[in-house]
């Protein structure tokens, strides 16, 4: 089976998407077989890959409401190893009408696990808020992964995941890890980025610790084209980064 993966975080402006988008690229790029799906009704893993509502006859509600098979909803990208499951604002939808069902929270994890030896990594952007969609994501996978701005602010935000981390793995899932924290948007030489750094080692530890993510033009202008940023800048920071990261994510046990 492989590795089920939620990229995570209630508060927005995180690089959620953007490391989603990238980590699962640099996965394929490595030769992994790499499922992306997004959960988030605002569907930006979707335009990340240039693709549009108008591009999309089925997507993730699909699966989950209209039970259509999984083989069904699945796209192709630039990379054969790399697929994706997009999303539309349908999925707005399926926050409304089951949100007090408590059985739809396990809809996601009953279609992804039909799959998932198929796949190497299944990686899921999840929406920034507390949402139907969320808990379903973090009930369906076996890790998680938190990017999170290198900003103090950020941090009540981290404490939040962890909490709700641990309630899904005391009600639902008791398999489900933390398994790295991701600084995004890092500034290497500023006191306030290791001041970050440092209260997470002092409360998680050190070693939850992954690859930061430097601030980068190239990974702001890259979703705009519809590219990763190994399609957009290969030779850019960002690149560099997210490659690194991917090594690293891969080294977890």
């Amino acid at each position: 089976m492989g590795r089920i993966i939620s990229v995570s975080n209630r508060k927005g402006g995180s690089g959620k998407t953007t490391t989603s988008v990238n980590v699962s690229a640099a996965l394929a790029r490595n030769g992994n077989k790499v499922l992306l799906i997004d959960a988030d009704p605002q569907a930006h893993t979707t335009l990340s890959f240039g693709m549009t509502s108008k591009d999309i006859n089925l997507d993730l509600y699909s699966l989950l409401v209209d039970r259509k098979k999984t083989e069904q909803v699945i796209t192709g990208t630039y990379l054969n190893t790399l697929k994706v499951i997009p999303a539309t604002r349908k999925l707005t939808s399926f926050e409304r009408d089951y949100s007090g069902l408590k059985e739809a929270r396990v809809w996601f994890a009953d279609r992804i696990t039909e799959i998932a030896d198929k796949f190497d990594y299944i990686i899921i952007d999840t929406p920034p808020t507390l949402s139907l969609l969320s808990i379903s994501a973090l009930i369906a996978s076996g890790e998680v992964l938190i990017p999170m701005q290198t900003h103090f602010l950020s941090l009540e935000g981290l404490a939040e995941m962890v909490r709700l981390i641990s309630q899904i793995r005391k009600l639902y899932n008791p398999e489900i890890k933390l398994k790295g924290v991701i600084p995004t948007f890092y500034k290497e030489k500023t006191r306030l980025s290791k001041s970050i750094l440092y209260e997470i080692g002092k409360n998680l530890g050190t070693g939850i610790i992954l690859h930061p993510v430097r601030v980068n033009i190239s990974l702001a202008e890259a979703p705009s084209y519809g590219k990763t940023i190994f399609q957009y800048n290969i030779k850019s920071n960002g690149a560099y980064d997210y490659m690194a990261l991917a090594r690293q994510i891969e080294e977890l046990k």
